[in-house]
């Protein structure tokens, strides 16, 4: 009975074991850095997924463009003999076959695979391009996260002051040293710094969200508190030459331009296919009188009534709509690329300002304010005005460190990298 009941006990410590495996709340992935974020997001983003569908879509029409030339051979088999013999020696049946080879004799098929290799290279530059828009939009994710929870910090460090302050009104209310006003002002001191703990957790959560969304990890941990909320600085000056060159070499610009050649190269092929396969024809059989028949022949298609036009219009108005685009995101990109080279060497102004003169100054100010006040020097609106002063220019401050995240991802867009 003892084995028994050994063994009875270890088979329930499994299951216990086992069951509460799967009731444990799945661990949440590590933070990851700024470049472990991009690796996941070229990786697991939904736009690259769809550019690499369509780029082994591509793949398998080159498969079928780089078949032979010569088509698939058909054979026509006819069986007949007269209904009477009217004087004939009797009656014979006369079989025949017609054995058909359609060779494209137009180069057609070198047309075909051209048009396959140029739609390859469009799908591969949508690739490429498919990469820098999922980089681009992680940047912005992964600054507007990192943005979202340092307001998260101040609301509550804010709130916390707050109700410190509260705490201290409400004992001079009841020792009857201050009115019901200063202590209602305190009281909704806390309610506002409540909201705005609640509206930057709201921030917080859609950009968890959005984050998780493009690098595959739907529920990571929050930003630790020693993360860098600055975006990177820019490698190089980002004068109007290199903004030039980058235009060039954009992969938006890139793709659209493959766009175009391909359908410049489609054109050509139904060009091309206007000149249908010849078919070189075999004939072989019985006549009837009896005797053996051999020949052979050609049949000849011509090109009257169908010619590819319908192909022909569709690719003609695709390479007029790409060469159109094209020339349009060209000065878009240019347009976007200084503009936000721009707004970045605002925001590097403003905050060195900021952080240099404008929030200690600030500070200061909310220091003395509450000295005043507690010696009875100042009234609570000019300490409070000043302690919101120091609020907003924080608040103000992060504004400018998310609108330069946004900059610095149109940047990423434009480039594929980190500029």
């Amino acid at each position: 009975m003892k084995p028994d009941l050994r063994v009875s006990r270890r088979i329930a410590s499994c299951l216990v074991a086992g069951a509460l495996t799967l009731l444990a709340p799945a661990a949440r992935a590590e933070f990851p850095t700024l470049d472990v974020a991009i690796q996941r997001a070229r990786a697991h983003a939904v736009v690259v997924a769809d550019a690499e569908g369509e780029l082994g879509a591509a793949r398998g029409q080159l498969a079928g463009a780089r078949v032979s030339a010569l088509g698939n051979p058909y054979t026509d088999i006819q069986i007949d003999r007269p209904f009477s013999n009217h004087g004939t020696a009797g009656y014979q049946v006369q079989a025949l076959t017609f054995t058909y080879f359609p060779i494209d004799i137009a180069g057609q098929r070198g047309k075909r695979v051209e048009e396959a290799e140029r739609l390859i290279d469009w799908r591969k530059l949508g690739l490429v391009d498919a990469r820098a828009i999922a980089t681009g939009e992680v940047v912005a994710a992964y600054g507007e996260l990192v943005v979202s929870s340092s307001r998260v910090t101040e609301a509550s460090t804010g709130e916390t002051t707050a109700r410190d302050e509260a705490k201290y009104f409400e004992g001079r209310f009841e020792a009857k040293d201050t009115t019901l006003y200063e202590k209602s002002i305190a009281e909704a001191e806390v309610a506002r710094w409540v909201q705005s703990r609640a509206e930057a957790e709201l921030r917080v959560a859609n950009a968890r969200a959005r984050f998780g969304q493009l690098t595959g990890v739907p529920d990571t941990d929050k930003p630790p508190p020693n993360v860098d909320i600055l975006p990177p600085s820019l490698r190089t000056s980002w004068d109007d030459v290199h903004v030039a060159r980058v235009v060039d070499k954009a992969p938006l610009v890139s793709r659209l331009a493959a766009e175009k050649s391909y359908w410049e190269a489609s054109i050509e092929r139904h060009e091309r296919e206007k000149i249908p396969p010849v078919s070189f024809e075999i004939l072989a059989g019985r006549g009837s009188q009896g005797e053996a028949r051999f020949g052979g022949g050609a049949v000849i298609t011509l090109p009257v009534t169908r010619k590819f036009q319908g192909e022909i219009a569709r690719a003609e108005a695709g390479r007029t709509n790409a060469g159109r685009r094209l020339e349009l995101y060209r000065g878009v990109v240019n347009a976007r690329l200084r503009a936000a080279r721009d707004a970045i060497q605002s925001v590097s102004k403003a905050l060195e300002e900021l952080d240099k003169n404008g929030i200690p100054a600030l500070e200061r100010a909310v220091a003395a304010s509450v000295e005043g006040f507690r010696a009875g020097k100042i009234d609570l609106q000019r300490a409070m005005l000043a302690r919101r002063d120091l609020a907003i220019a924080r608040a103000r401050r992060l504004d400018l460190l998310e609108a330069s995240w946004r900059a610095y991802a149109d940047l990423v867009i434009f480039t594929g990298d980190l500029p």
